[in-house]
Parts: structure tokens; sequence; C-alpha cells
């Protein structure tokens, strides 16, 4: 089978599954595993990062335009004659959307198959494997990894669970995906921190019953008075070295507000802030957020004893 992913927690899938030869293309953000890098792309995005109010104002004003914010080499598409396309239907602005890759495959004389993945829960993602694992003829490899992967989720949750019983409360956690403006974390993320002993106050009452609900904006004033014990900085789609230059330029930023107000926050003074490469860990909702989930329960409860780790067969 030939098999071109648009999706990097797709390819991560298939890497884990065992279908890693049979990917003949790939995405621009499908980065991992390392190997898969010498693979033709097929996908590219309009979008150079400079900051996040930049591109926060590039999303707006092409949405607005009605302008597409990745583009598709439909002809090399074509002429890579996949039989499965894996695409998503979850953010048209995180990932090229399926909408468009439904338009090329119309056109083309022989049609592959496509798979359009959109999770919005680690219960999702887990559902993700077997439909791939389905897709590709790897039903009873793909099953393997799924209950090695709910065996992992169990292991850390049961540390956070200790962790748990030693602390007086829940670990406050604000959870921040964008900077500028502030977006609080959507979909898995919420459920994460909860698997991993935390809480995240910053949810309004009305969204707080929702499983599995978009990222959104919050201000500045609702950080400060949720009071978090710790916070976690994961913009969605940079690395670790971009968002270590991003909060910098920030926080140093005599004209921003952030030098005023987020170097006031008891997380802040107590140094508990995390910067993570939110586009290897807690963004894409594949295998990884597995890993995510153990950083997690390790990161808001460092006394728990840590269990035996479950290793891959």
């Amino acid at each position: 089978m030939r098999i071109v992913s648009l999706l990097p927690s797709a390819t991560e899938i298939l890497a884990l599954i065992g279908a890693k030869d049979m990917l003949v293309g790939r995405s621009h953000e499908c980065d991992f595993p390392p190997e898969i890098l010498k693979l033709p792309t097929v996908t590219n995005s309009q979008l150079v990062f400079q900051s996040s109010a930049q591109i926060d104002q590039a999303v707006r004003e092409s949405s607005k335009a009605g302008i597409d914010l990745y583009a598709v080499d439909a002809d090399l598409l074509t002429a890579l004659k996949p039989d499965l396309i894996i695409t998503q239907g979850l953010c048209s602005v995180c990932s090229i959307d399926g909408t468009k890759v439904h338009q090329i495959v119309r056109r083309m004389e022989v049609r592959p198959k496509i798979l359009e993945l959109s999770p919005n829960t680690l219960e999702d993602v887990l559902q993700n494997v077997e439909q791939v694992g389905e897709a590709v003829g790897l039903t009873d490899r793909a099953a393997d990894v799924k209950l090695y992967l709910k065996k992992r989720i169990e292991l850390a949750t049961k540390t956070a669970e200790e962790g748990r019983k030693k602390s007086v409360h829940p670990v406050n956690v604000a959870f921040l995906e964008w900077l500028n403006p502030l977006y609080i974390g959507g979909h898995w993320t919420p459920q994460l921190i909860e698997m991993a002993g935390g809480e995240q106050k910053l949810h309004n009452t009305a969204r707080q019953k929702e499983v599995g609900f978009k990222s959104y904006a919050i201000s500045q004033e609702a950080v400060t008075q949720s009071d978090p014990d710790a916070i976690i900085i994961a913009p969605c789609g940079l690395d670790l070295g971009a968002t270590e230059t991003e909060i910098a330029n920030l926080v140093h930023d005599q004209d921003s507000e952030w030098s005023r107000w987020f170097c006031e926050l008891r997380a802040v003074k107590g140094k508990r802030v995390a910067l993570v490469d939110g586009s290897q860990m807690f963004n894409r909702p594949g295998p990884r957020l597995v890993d995510a989930l153990e950083w997690l329960s390790s990161f808001l409860y460092p006394d728990a004893q840590q269990l035996n780790p479950i290793r891959s067969r």
C-alpha cells in the first residue's frame, strides 16, 4: 500500500504500528520519526512565524479574505499515486483541511481512499490508532499498540494519584496554548491535566463540563485571578527554541503588558513554570500524548513515587 500522510499524528501512528515503509509522501509538518524526513513533502505553509501576535493577525486576515493557510502540491500528490491519504477535519489553522484534500482527489483519474481523523479526547486518539491500523491492514498490530499505550496511561495516572494523596489540593495549572493573545489549552489537554492529578481553574463555568472543547482566548486578568500553582507554556506548532524566544521577548519588552503582570504571578515567583515543545508533546493528537501525560504527572508531583515503566515489546 502507498500512503500519503498529511497529518503529523497519523504519521507517528503509522510508524508505531509498523507501517512507516508504506509512506510515500508527507506534509511539511510531519517530522517524526526523523526517518520520514526524506519523503517528498506535498504541502507548505503560507505563514512564517515572527511572533504570536503576528501569526494571530495573519490567521485572522487570511480567514477574512478566504485565503487558505496551507497549500497542497496537487501534481506531486497525484504523481505519488497513493492508495490512501490521511488528513484531518479538526482545525484548519493547525494543518491542511480535509475539504481541500477531497477537492484534489475528485480531480484524480484514480482516486485513493481518504481517511479523515478528528480526535478531541485521549480516547479518540486511541481509537485513531485502531482506525489507521484497519485502513492499512495492520489491525492486530494496532490493537497491541493501543493496549500498550493504555497500560502506560494507567501507570501515569496511578503515579499522579500517589502524588495527589500527599497534596492538600490538586495542583492548579494554567496551560497556555498561545501567548499573544492568550489562549487556554483545549481538546485533550484539560483531560491530560486532570489525569495527571491537576486542575485548570481557568476554565469558565460554561465549559467546565464539556469534553474536548476547542482552545479559546482568555484575558490576563483571568490568569491572575485563577492564581495558578504552576504554568505550562506550550504554544501550538512552536518548537522549544521558538517558545523560549517568544516568552523572553514578551517578558522583557518594557512596552508589553507581559512585563507588568506575568512576573508577578505566584507560579512565576515560585519558579513553577515549564516551557514545553508543544509541537512535539501536547499539540499533536497522536501516541506522544502519552509521553506528555507521563511528563505532566511527574512535573505536577515530582515527589511522587515513580512506578515501574511499561516497555514496548
